[in-house]
């Protein structure tokens, strides 16, 4: 694989590729090496010897990089030997800085506050956290019997950590919010517990004081779905811990928050699914409708958002303003199993990537409108394996939002049931002819053949034209036959009535001459 920017490639035979958040720094590894590159000074500023790396990360300020591989025992490594890495960028060195075992890829990697004042590790039973990137020593510890995750929400000073302790014999599960410092089990500012679930994930608003917990089963009991059951719950750092109430059955397929709002929204049910906005109170303030979407993409700016249907959805898209609701837009993109806005907010980038599809791989530029800015198609032999818009330092002003649809522009939209040609306006429609343009062949109309005035016309043509006079002529014929002979018997009929009236009457014959 090869990895390219505007200002050149960066590589070949990648395979993982990771971008720092303000768009300066990508580090990439092609299996036997890790380079850091500064993207805006085109030069390599860290180069890591490291094979079999699978997995890298950075930091928020891009004074760290972490590299993540296999975790094996052979002759050559002996158990334990650490598989996670943590290399310094800002001031480089042979060794790493700090390094631990970590077998799963979940959570593999540090949990950094947006400002790197602190970081957190999990392993096993216990988070660690780290203050101002000195590994050397552990600033504070959460010990329980056993922790499932940990969420570092947005935000500086007052710092926040959600932790989720899945069940153990018996006991419920349960997700708790703690002010970093006070890690006691009393001490939690928010706590819902669940009777039962299989797997956590928390997201967390722009500011980090509100969030949403999906909880998820593996198995629905009830039966009724086959992609088991997710439960919604509200959490915030004032206290708050309500469950989410949708009033349609079926999967959660996607929540988001608005990166500019104190809003998410949810799609939710069986398909069409349903997509609803709710406030910080779990209200619901609007309602979309329903339709096959499975995907929620506010653009950066959170003035407008897309809903979508990706993946095994025919990839349909409705743009609307977050403020009035309108929609703006409504489109297709098909086989699109990738979606990106641009740091701008105006526009967007869509692809189709390997593995997911592997023929026809392409991306496209678009505006909100549905119009393709840039269109770009692999050749046959290549495979587009992932796709990034280079982000930018901050948040860009937002753009101007264009025109909703009318009336008329979405009732033009929405699919049109069938209708006979008999009830659509203006009537059935006549039977096709053949327009002959300068060529022998023959004039159709209804059925009926007609040779070219002064052409000549072939003996078979002819031949066929006699017969079908002669068949026209044979069923008149036969039709005039059938009638004189339905009126003969007719008239038989009615004598053979009047002689049987005549003998019930015992009339003499004599009086019928």
């Amino acid at each position: 694989a090869v990895v390219s920017t505007q200002s050149g490639h960066y590589g070949r035979g990648c395979s993982t590729v990771c971008m720092s958040q303000n768009g300066e720094v990508i580090a990439v590894c092609d299996g036997e090496k890790t380079r850091v590159y500064n993207i805006r000074a085109d030069k390599v500023i860290l180069e890591l010897d490291r094979p079999r790396t699978m997995l890298v990360a950075l930091s928020p300020y891009n004074t760290h990089v972490i590299t993540w591989k296999q975790y094996v025992v052979d002759e050559n490594t002996p158990a334990n030997t650490p598989n996670v890495e943590v290399w310094s960028i800002s001031e480089p060195q042979d060794t790493p800085v700090y390094s631990y075992v970590k077998r799963s890829q979940v959570q593999w990697e540090l949990l950094w506050t947006e400002d790197e004042k602190y970081c957190a590790r999990l392993c096993n039973a216990e988070v660690q956290f780290f203050l101002n990137n000195d590994f050397t020593k552990v600033e504070s510890r959460i010990q329980r019997d056993k922790i499932g995750g940990v969420f570092v929400p947005p935000g500086t000073n007052p710092y926040h950590v959600a932790l989720y302790v899945p069940s153990i014999k018996g006991s419920h599960a349960f997700v708790q919010l703690y002010c970093y410092g006070a890690f006691e089990k009393t001490a939690a500012i928010a706590n819902r517990s669940f009777a039962k679930v299989d797997s956590v994930d928390i997201k967390f608003n722009k500011t980090g004081k509100y969030g949403i917990i999906m909880a998820a089963n593996d198995v629905d009991k009830s039966g009724t779905s086959y992609y088991g059951q997710t439960l919604l719950y509200f959490i915030s750092t004032r206290g708050e811990s309500n469950q989410i109430i949708l009033d349609k059955n079926g999967p959660v397929y996607s929540a988001q928050w608005n990166p500019s709002r104190d809003e998410f929204i949810i799609l939710y049910g069986f398909m069409p699914c349903k997509a609803a906005v709710y406030n910080t109170k779990c209200d619901v303030i609007h309602n979309f409708g329903e339709n096959h979407y499975n995907e929620i993409l506010f653009n950066p700016q959170g003035n407008m958002v897309g809903l979508c249907g990706f993946g095994n959805l025919r990839g349909k898209m409705k743009f609307y303003d977050t403020t009035t609701k309108k929609m703006l837009s409504e489109f297709t993109a098909s086989d699109t199993t990738y979606f990106e806005w641009a740091p701008s907010g105006d526009i967007f980038i869509t692809g189709t990537l390997s593995p997911r599809l592997r023929q026809d791989n392409e991306f496209k530029i678009w505006n909100v409108k549905g119009k393709i800015l840039h269109h770009h198609r692999v050749d046959k032999d290549v495979q587009l394996w992932q796709l990034k818009w280079v982000n930018s330092p901050t948040v860009l002003p937002a753009p101007p939002i264009p025109a909703p649809l009318t009336s008329k522009e979405i009732a033009a939209a929405k699919p049109q049931a069938y209708r006979p040609p008999s009830s659509r306006s203006g009537g059935p429609q006549a039977t096709r002819k053949l327009i002959d343009h300068g060529s022998n062949l023959p004039n159709v109309n209804d059925g009926v053949y007609k040779p070219h005035s002064g052409n000549q016309v072939s003996k078979q043509a002819l031949k066929n034209q006699r017969k079908r006079e002669n068949r026209a002529a044979n069923k008149a014929t036969d039709a005039a036959t059938t009638d004189s002979k339905d009126f003969q018997a007719a008239v038989v009929d009615e004598r053979e009535k009047k002689l049987k009236n005549l003998k019930k009457k015992k009339v003499p014959t004599a009086t019928l001459r």
